[in-house]
């Protein structure tokens, strides 16, 4: 193996579960290890473009706290409008992500390269956004559908792209990367056996109705699903899930940041010896020997 191999990492869509990426990356910090290219989808895009720009893991897990830690800052990030095309217009998220990584910054400007993914409602094609503003991309991939309404850029119409493409492998391996770390933040229900209890529990949001808990769980199923074929066919070199409470939702959670943070940190911690020997250096364990 190269002695120096290009790292990328994969951030998967995930809402509130997606804070769990920040631990991850505090965690490889920690060991001297920055990841060069960055590709995510939905959540994992927004904390992928605060770090390309240039944030590091503690800054953007002190925001994260920051953001979140006061019910008025939940609240005035939400732009409630019904609409035919959406709950959420969208607009003061837009202007918040704007804020921390800059309106006008474009992908050219970023100190690490980075692609977003989203899904083109008019062809039902995803779309890999790597190009323009970054904040229009951010907004793009993290407009879950019925919920956000979609952005119109040019012919597309574009939102989350977690429903093809959740935890973007073959996005950054497009891109260069030799090494790819993917985290996956959202349940993966292949250890489950029809008829057993199940190992992996589907997500259990608190005080939702039992109508939206089934209809969520049936999307997150097909989710699952469309993430193991697609690891499948490009499998990352090391593949992170956090052990993240089920009642940690998408759209519930954004107060467990601290939590959710935590958990991406121990995922990377169990698994640090096998990324240290994928990017080339000597596991710890080794060391000490």
């Amino acid at each position: 193996m190269n002695k120096n191999p290009v790292l990328g990492i994969a951030l998967g869509g995930g809402g509130a579960r997606g804070f769990a990426h920040i631990g991850v990356l505090k965690a490889l910090e920690r060991q001297g290890i920055f990841p060069r290219l960055v590709a995510g989808t939905s959540m994992g895009g927004v904390v992928g473009a605060m770090y390309a720009v240039g944030l590091s893991a503690e800054q953007m897990e002190d925001e994260a706290i920051k953001a979140t830690s006061r019910v008025g800052d939940m609240l005035r990030s939400v732009d409630v409008t019904l609409s035919q095309t959406g709950l959420v217009r969208g607009a003061r998220i837009y202007d918040y992500i704007a804020g921390v990584i800059g309106l006008e910054t474009k992908f050219s400007d970023l100190r690490r390269p980075l692609s977003l993914v989203s899904v083109d409602l008019n062809t039902g094609r995803e779309v890999v956004l790597n190009s323009g503003r970054v904040a229009d991309a951010v907004r793009a991939t993290i407009s879950v559908p019925g919920v956000f309404q979609p952005v119109e850029m040019g012919k597309l119409r574009l939102v989350d792209g977690g429903m093809l493409n959740n935890v973007p492998v073959d996005v950054v391996r497009q891109m260069g990367a030799d090494v790819v770390i993917a985290v996956d933040v959202l349940p993966s229900f292949v250890q489950n056996t029809p008829g057993q209890p199940p190992v992996v529990e589907p997500l259990q949001p608190k005080r939702a109705l039992r109508v939206y808990r089934d209809l969520w769980h049936v999307v997150m199923i097909m989710i699952s699903a469309a993430t193991e074929a697609r690891l499948y066919e490009c499998p990352p070199d090391i593949l992170l899930r956090p052990a993240l409470a089920s009642d940690i939702d998408v759209l519930i959670g954004f107060n467990r940041q601290r939590e959710a943070i935590a958990a991406g940190e121990a995922a990377a911690e169990a698994a640090m010896d096998q990324i240290l020997a994928a990017v080339g250096r000597e596991p710890a364990s080794s060391v000490d020997n």
